[in-house]
C-alpha cells in the first residue's frame, strides 16, 4: 500500500509528500541514535532469482550454464508409477489380483520417495540459492575490481605525466 492510499489530504497547502519525507527521516534518525541494526530477511518460498550472465566478455560461460541448468532442474523429480507389462497379469485368475498387488507395493514406495524427494528438493533449492548468492557477490566484487583496475592505471597515466 502506497502512503498515498494511506492519507488523503486534500489541502492545497498542505504538502503529504513532504510531510512524509520528514518523518521518514525521524524515523532512520531515532534509529541511528538508538543504535538500530538493519536487518535483511531472506525470502521464503522460492529460490534466490538466477544472477544471469553479466555483460563483458570475461564471464563464465560453463558456470552460467549450469548455473542456469541447474535453476530449472533443482525441482523436477518424476515419481510416477511406471509399472511395466508382465506376463503374471495375463493369467484369467490371479492376473487381477497380481496387478492390484503390485500398484498397492508401488504406491507405498512412491509414498516414501516422495518423501525423501520433497526434503531433498528444499535442500536443492537452498543450494541453488547459495550458488546464485555467491554468484551474483562475485559479479559484484568483478565490477569492483575492474573499477579499481581502472582508477589505479588512471592514477599511473597521471603520476607518469608528472
Amino acid at each position: 500500500m502506497e502512503d498515498k492510499e494511506l492519507i488523503e489530504i486534500r489541502d492545497p497547502e498542505i504538502d503529504a509528500e513532504a510531510i512524509m519525507a520528514e518523518i521518514r527521516a525521524r524515523i532512520e534518525e531515532r534509529r541511528r541514535e538508538a543504535g538500530y541494526e538493519e536487518r535483511a530477511f531472506p525470502t521464503f518460498g522460492a529460490a534466490t532469482p538466477y544472477p544471469g550472465v553479466p555483460g563483458g566478455d570475461s564471464s563464465d560461460a560453463g558456470l552460467y550454464h549450469h548455473l542456469w541448468l541447474a535453476n530449472q532442474l533443482y525441482n523436477q523429480a518424476e515419481t510416477a508409477p511406471v509399472l511395466a507389462a508382465s506376463a503374471a497379469t495375463q493369467l484369467p485368475l490371479f492376473g487381477r489380483l497380481w496387478k492390484l498387488v503390485r500398484e498397492q507395493a508401488h504406491q507405498l514406495v512412491l509414498f516414501y520417495v516422495n518423501r525423501l524427494v520433497a526434503h531433498q528438493t528444499n535442500v536443492d533449492r537452498h543450494l541453488v540459492s547459495v550458488a546464485n548468492e555467491l554468484t551474483r557477490e562475485i559479479q559484484e566484487q568483478q565490477e569492483q575490481i575492474r573499477a579499481l583496475q581502472e582508477e589505479v592505471e588512471a592514477l599511473r597515466q597521471k603520476g607518469n605525466r608528472s
